[in-house]
C-alpha cells in the first residue's frame, strides 16, 4: 500500500488518534477509581477461606489428637476391600431361611476402617436373627423360637467385641479375631443386646420387636 492511499485513509478517519488517546486516558481514570467488583473482592478473600480452614484443620487435629490420629494411621481400606470382607463373612454367618443378604452401599471415595464389612454381615445377621425370632413367636412357633435364641447367643459370644473406656468410636483390637466381629462402644450397648435376649427367651419380647422393626427398611 503506497504512502497516498495510507494519507487518504488517515484523512477519512472519523476517529482521530488524539481523540482516541483522550478518551483512552479518560476511560482508565474512571476505572481505576471505581472501588473493586464483588468478582475481585472473592478473588482476594479466597485465599483467607483457606488459611482458615486450615487453621480449623490444625485445630481440630490438636483438640482430637489420639482418635485422629487412629482414623489416619490406622488400618484403614478402600471399597473393594470392604466389600469384599463382606461377601467372605456371609459364607461364615448362620442366617434364617430365606434371608437374603442386603446391598452394602459404600460411597466410592471413602475408605473404612478394616473389618468393616463383616461387621456390617454381623449386625445384618442379628437383625435377620431378631426379625425370624418375633415372626416364630406370632406364629406359634417354639423350634423357631429356640433356634434363633441360639444363633443371637452365638453371635453374641463369638462375634461381638466391646471397646474399652475411652476408645475411639474406630477402634480395632491389637489382635483382631479371624471371624467377622463387631465392636461395641463402652456404653452398655452390648449388655442391652444381651438383656434384649434375656427377657424375649423368658416370654417378653417387646424390645426384640422393636429392634427388628427399627432396623428394618421400610
Amino acid at each position: 500500500m503506497n504512502t497516498d492511499v495510507l494519507a487518504r485513509l488517515h484523512e477519512a478517519n472519523p476517529f482521530p488518534n488524539d481523540v482516541l488517546a483522550a478518551a483512552d486516558d479518560e476511560l482508565f481514570a474512571r476505572i481505576t477509581a471505581e472501588p473493586p467488583s464483588d468478582t475481585r473482592r472473592r478473588a482476594y478473600r479466597r485465599p483467607v477461606v483457606v488459611v482458615a480452614l486450615a487453621l480449623i484443620a490444625v485445630a481440630v487435629l490438636a483438640s482430637t489428637a489420639f482418635a485422629v490420629s487412629q482414623w489416619i494411621g490406622g488400618d484403614v481400606v478402600k471399597p473393594d476391600v470392604t466389600l469384599a470382607e463382606y461377601r467372605a463373612a456371609q459364607r461364615q454367618l448362620a442366617v434364617p431361611p430365606g434371608f437374603v443378604w442386603p446391598k452394602l452401599h459404600i460411597d466410592p471415595s471413602s475408605v473404612t476402617t478394616r473389618g468393616g464389612g463383616g461387621s456390617s454381615a454381623v449386625l445384618n445377621a442379628e437383625i435377620a436373627w431378631d426379625c425370624y425370632w418375633v415372626d416364630a413367636v406370632n406364629r406359634g412357633d417354639a423350634p423357631g423360637q429356640a433356634r434363633a435364641r441360639r444363633q443371637l447367643n452365638t453371635l453374641v459370644r463369638n462375634n461381638m467385641l466391646v471397646a474399652p473406656i475411652g476408645a475411639p468410636e474406630d477402634w480395632v483390637p491389637p489382635d483382631p479375631p479371624k471371624r467377622p466381629y463387631v465392636v461395641f462402644a463402652y456404653d452398655g450397648g452390648y449388655e442391652w443386646l444381651q438383656e434384649t435376649i434375656r427377657l424375649a427367651a423368658a416370654d417378653h419380647p417387646e424390645r426384640l420387636a422393636q429392634r427388628c422393626r427399627a432396623n428394618t427398611p421400610g
